[in-house]
C-alpha cells in the first residue's frame, strides 16, 4: 500500500450568500427573518478526517466476473525483485492482474479536490435589550448541508476507518448525500431578568443592608435544542472482489426507525443507547456488488441533544462608575 497527496488538487472555494430582514415589533423587541446560503467547490474529499481515496480500485466492470475474479494466474512479476512482494508469488489472482497498477497494491491518494457541498439555512430570531428588567434572545435554525465528503466526523457517529471512504473510487459523485454533520433543527436562547431589588428597582432601592444582600441579582437561562445527526451504515464484510474499501448494505424498504427514546433504550449493561434503530431495515449486500445504501441515512439519526444553564449574577455599585459583579453558574 502507498499513500500520496495528490498532486494536481486544486484550490477550494466557497460562494456565500445572505438575505436579512429585521423588524421592531411593541417593547423593543426586534424579530429578523434570515437566509444564508454557501456553495463550495474542489473542496477535500478526505473532509476532517484526512480520508484517501484508491486509485488502485479494480474497475466496476469487473463485477460480472464475480468469483473468477479470485482465480489463481501465472504472475507475470514472479522472479522480478523490483515488484518487490508480488516477485515472490508463482501465482496472483487475476483481480490483482485487471487493477489499473497490477503491479501496486492499494494507492491511497490524500487532500484529492474532488469534494463539493451545499448548504442552505433559514434562520428566525428575536431579541430584545434589557430594559425594564428583562431582555434576551431566542434564534432558531433549519438548515440543509449535503456534500460528498466521506470524510467526515461528529462526535456521535464514528466515521473514521474503514467507513471514511468512498463505495466506489470511480463515482464520487454517488457520496453525495446529507452531510454526516448536519444538524437540520437547533434552538438556541439565552434569556435573563432582573430581580426587582436594588438600586433604581421598585423595591429596596434606598441604601442599607437589605439592599446590599436582595439588590443587583439576575438570573439568566441559557441552551439549545439540536436535531440528531444523520447515521452511516456499513456492513462489516467487504466481499465486492474490487478492493474497495468497504460494503454497504442494500435497502429492505422497512423502516430502520424504532419507538422510544433515549431513556427507553438505554442500556445499564453496557452504558450505551442500544437498538437505537431498526436492523431489519437492511440486508447484507451479496458478493460482488456495491450495495445500495446511501452514505448517510436521515430517517434514522442519533439522539436528540439538548443543554439548558442557569446562572446568578449580582451586581453591587461602589460609586461612581465602579461596581462589584458576582457570578454563580448552576
Amino acid at each position: 500500500t502507498v499513500q500520496f497527496n495528490d498532486q494536481f488538487r486544486k484550490s477550494a472555494y466557497v460562494h456565500q450568500y445572505s438575505l436579512d430582514f429585521q423588524h421592531e415589533l411593541p417593547g423593543r423587541v426586534v424579530a429578523g427573518v434570515g437566509y444564508i446560503g454557501a456553495t463550495s467547490r474542489h473542496l477535500g474529499l478526505g473532509g476532517n478526517d484526512n480520508a484517501t481515496l484508491n486509485i488502485n480500485q479494480l474497475d466496476p466492470k469487473y463485477l460480472s466476473l464475480g468469483s473468477a475474479l479470485l482465480d489463481q494466474l501465472p504472475n507475470p512479476m514472479f522472479g522480478n525483485p523490483v515488484f518487490g512482494a508480488f516477485a515472490d508469488r508463482k501465482t496472483i489472482t487475476r483481480g490483482q492482474l485487471l487493477r489499473p497498477y497490477p503491479q501496486f497494491g492499494d494507492l491511497l491518494a490524500a487532500q484529492v479536490s474532488g469534494g463539493k457541498a451545499q448548504y442552505h439555512s433559514l434562520v428566525v430570531r428575536l431579541e430584545r435589550p434589557i430594559v425594564n428588567g428583562w431582555g434576551g434572545r431566542i434564534n432558531y435554525t433549519w438548515s440543509s448541508n449535503q456534500s460528498n465528503i466521506f470524510g467526515e466526523l461528529n462526535q456521535f457517529s464514528n466515521n473514521s476507518g474503514s467507513r471514511n471512504r468512498p463505495l466506489n473510487s470511480y463515482d464520487v459523485e454517488a457520496e453525495y448525500a446529507h452531510s454526516i454533520t448536519e444538524q437540520p433543527h437547533r434552538l438556541n436562547f439565552a434569556l435573563t431578568g432582573e430581580l426587582p431589588f436594588g438600586k433604581g428597582k421598585k423595591h429596596l432601592s434606598e441604601p442599607g443592608l437589605a439592599r446590599v444582600l436582595f439588590g443587583g441579582w439576575s438570573i439568566t437561562g441559557v441552551g439549545y435544542f439540536q436535531s440528531g445527526f444523520p447515521a452511516a451504515i456499513i456492513q462489516s464484510n467487504n466481499n465486492t472482489g474490487l478492493f474497495t474499501r468497504l460494503q454497504r448494505p442494500n435497502l429492505t424498504g422497512k423502516s430502520p426507525v424504532t419507538p422510544g427514546n433515549t431513556d427507553s433504550h438505554y442500556d445499564p449493561s453496557c452504558g450505551c443507547i442500544a437498538n437505537w434503530f431498526n436492523t431489519d431495515a437492511w440486508s447484507n449486500a451479496p458478493a460482488y456488488t456495491f450495495g445500495n445504501s446511501p452514505r448517510t441515512e436521515t430517517a434514522m439519526r442519533t439522539p436528540f441533544k439538548t443543554q439548558t444553564d442557569v446562572a446568578f449574577q449580582k451586581i453591587e455599585p461602589l460609586g461612581g462608575t465602579r461596581q462589584v459583579m458576582a457570578t454563580a453558574p448552576t
